[in-house]
């Protein structure tokens, strides 16, 4: 049996509440994800099979904090048999599964972000009236209609023809377009996974009757973030046993702009009739202090579950405000404000500096550079955007899938052979004209597409050089570690890293992230490896696919010892010591195109309640009178949520008191000065 003497009586209550709808309010810090790791492990322990349990998260990194601690409770073999995954995964195996059914092709492929842009871009190239748009604008709009379960036909009905500038009638040609280019290249987008697995059920009732008797048993964390075609998802396969544990806190819902509902908690009472309520409220990271400070600033918000977060935690720091002159000034604030926390005992990488974009970071990471604290920033290009993991990945996915067309023109010239655009057109022309890929037209029409000379000659070599590493038995991660390191030499891409980096340092840092690939596959294999018993090359490329949006290729040794700089929507789920929050001004937090609408006020002020809960000990927030540069600076105003907050909570600095009293003074003088400049330069008459 599971000991449940470690849990408080409201964590309790969620473990042995079993069977029935269960909603359970987890405020931030409280142990959530002990709590429903717990209740897994409780319910396996209590007779129920681990295969009928299917556990949903939003992140992979969430996912696989998860798979440890089950795997800790009941072991590794146990826990394993649990459908434990994100909301992408568990759907995209569902499609592998009956994705025939919708037409899919039998091993289709999981495109990358980067891939859906060059497919957009592709079939915007279609019509003339289209090749005007910004594909990565059109793309972000398509993955909202798909996220709101909106099929082309259905896309002229959303107002966004009018920030595109573009008739309705385009907007949904430009999505059929996209989707044949997908359907052209045997493949889905991350959007598809969830809007293909609904439609899928929607269509198919004997495939939802058959995972509704194969999972009896639902769990949902971060339930504040799911969209809509997500909710359905659990609508169509949760309803029939009714077994359905969802937990989420509305007051960190801050993902409307991916389509989270807020109200997402309400709808599943609907949906779920008789759903028993569960509060966790104990909070294990902050200090009251803290806490009383996002208590007070949160009720300011209207339509949310009633909460009040505490803890048992000693520390009563104030919550630090202060206003500095400029941007600059305040980055030097931060730079020495990490000094002194470093100074008190704290490390580096127990400080956090938040934003509310990503634009701030610029000026705090040269003040931090100026007194050598070492920091990383989170946030900019993914991992799987760089150009040497892109060729590796692509040589080994058109090894797992020779008819990847996306695999075959990116790895065909790199480096470059030699075939020129020319003699890709005419691949091309003939895969089209045969119904076949680019790949079986090289290997068995070479001779006859016209090509000569050294098109021809290295078209042949890689054919053959292909061909005899797709001849490679591989069965272990071992065997795909030696794989990789043999595409890396027999294919020469550390030659292309140096004819296209021109910077040494860059070119040797390139290089030694590429030969460090084949060992972080082998890496990754294992995991497979692990679940499955045998090596599947199509499912690790489904996750390193899935793993793109959070990956991370940090220190393997644990994080860095450095100032973590990030954006406040980057930091919900994490925590640290020491925590900055910068730029606390109107018109940046909160955003102007947020604040003019409730909602999205409301989204800002649960946006300010996610950042001040990052912080487990101290906590500093910062605004500054004047940001930009040069001609461009303009004069701020300190953030509406800065008053929200209890007066005993915090302590302000001398400047705060009077800085709002200065700008509007400034604006004053200079309001009189252009007026006395008028009125010197108005026409005098003429005598």
């Amino acid at each position: 049996m599971i000991d449940l003497s470690t849990l408080n009586a409201e964590q309790r209550q969620c473990v042995e509440t079993i069977d029935g709808p269960v909603l359970v309010l987890a405020g931030a810090g409280t142990g959530k994800t002990k709590a429903i790791t717990m209740r897994m492990a409780y319910m396996i322990s209590r007779g129920i099979a681990p295969e009928a349990i299917a556990a949903m998260t939003f992140t992979n990194k969430a996912a696989r904090e998860m798979v440890e601690r089950l795997e800790s409770l009941v072991g590794e073999k146990t826990a394993t048999k649990v459908k434990l995954g994100t909301f992408h995964s568990f759907c995209l195996s569902i499609l592998r599964e009956y994705g025939e059914r919708i037409g899919l092709a039998k091993k289709f492929s999981l495109a990358g972000t980067s891939d859906q842009i060059d497919l957009l871009r592709r079939a915007l190239q279609e019509e003339a009236a289209l090749t005007a748009i910004n594909a990565e604008v059109l793309h972000a709009e398509i993955s909202r209609a798909k996220n709101a379960l909106l099929k082309p036909s259905d896309f002229a009905k959303r107002a966004i023809h009018i920030s595109i500038g573009l008739e309705p009638e385009l907007l949904v040609k430009a999505y059929e377009l996209y989707e044949r280019q997908l359907k052209l290249n045997r493949m889905i987008d991350f959007d598809d996974c969830i809007f293909k697995a609904v439609c899928l059920l929607e269509e198919f009732p004997e495939v939802r009757a058959q995972l509704e008797n194969r999972y009896r048993y639902f769990m949902v964390d971060e339930f504040q973030d799911t969209n809509a075609a997500q909710f359905r998802v659990l609508e169509l396969l949760g309803t029939g046993h009714n077994n359905v544990c969802a937990v989420g806190d509305d007051d960190q819902s801050i993902y409307s702009w991916r389509g989270a509902l807020f109200e997402t908690l309400e709808r599943f009472e609907k949906m779920f009739p008789g759903t028993r309520l569960i509060k966790l409220e104990q909070n294990y990271r902050c200090t009251n202090v803290i806490l009383d400070a996002a208590n007070t600033v949160i009720k300011n918000n209207t339509r949310r579950k009633e909460k009040t977060l505490w803890s048992a935690n000693d520390g009563s720091w104030p919550i630090e405000v202060s206003a500095l002159p400029s941007e600059e000034e305040e980055a030097r604030f931060i730079a020495t404000r990490c000094m002194s926390f470093m100074g008190e005992g704290f490390r580096a990488g127990d400080i956090a500096v938040l934003y509310r974009a990503n634009s701030q970071a610029r000026a705090v990471e040269l003040a931090l550079r100026e007194v050598n604290i070492p920091y990383e920033t989170f946030g900019g290009s993914s991992f799987f955007e760089r150009k040497e993991v892109k060729d590796f990945l692509g040589y080994i996915r058109l090894l797992a899938r020779p008819d990847d067309r996306l695999a075959f023109y990116r790895v065909i010239n790199t480096p470059n052979r030699g075939i020129g655009l020319k003699s890709l057109e005419k691949i091309e022309e003939c895969a089209t004209k045969s119904q076949t890929s680019p790949w079986r037209v090289a290997k068995d029409s070479a001779t006859s597409l016209g090509l000569t000379g050294k098109s021809l000659s290295s078209l042949q070599q890689f054919v053959s050089d292909f061909d005899s590493l797709r001849s490679w038995t591989v069965s272990t991660a071992e065997d795909l570690a030696k794989l990789g390191h043999e595409i890396i030499k027999r294919f020469q891409l550390t030659r292309d890293i140096r004819d296209h980096v021109k910077d040494a340092a860059s070119v040797e840092r390139k290089i030694d992230a590429l030969k460090s690939l084949p060992r972080w596959l082998a890496s990754a294999a294992q995991d497979v490896l692990k679940e499955r018993g045998h090596l599947d090359i199509h499912e690790l490329l489904d996750r390193l696919t899935l793993n793109d949006r959070d990956f991370s290729d940090r220190d393997e040794n644990g994080k860095p010892n450095r100032v973590s700089l990030m954006t406040m929507h980057a930091s919900k789920g994490l925590e640290f010591p020491a925590v900055i929050v910068c730029g606390m001004e109107e018109d940046l937090f909160p955003h102007k195109n947020s604040a003019s609408n409730s909602n999205g006020l409301m989204e800002e002020r649960r946006l300010f309640y996610v950042a001040l809960t990052r912080a487990k000990k101290r906590s500093v927030l910062t605004w500054a009178a004047e940001r930009g540069s040069g001609t461009m600076k303009t004069s701020r105003l300190p953030s509406r949520f800065l008053s929200e907050l209890p007066a005993g909570a915090i302590s302000a600095n001398q400047q705060l008191a009077n800085t709002a009293t200065r700008i509007e003074e400034k604006k004053e003088k200079t309001l009189s000065a252009l007026q006395s400049l008028r009125a010197n330069l108005k026409p005098q008459p003429r005598v």
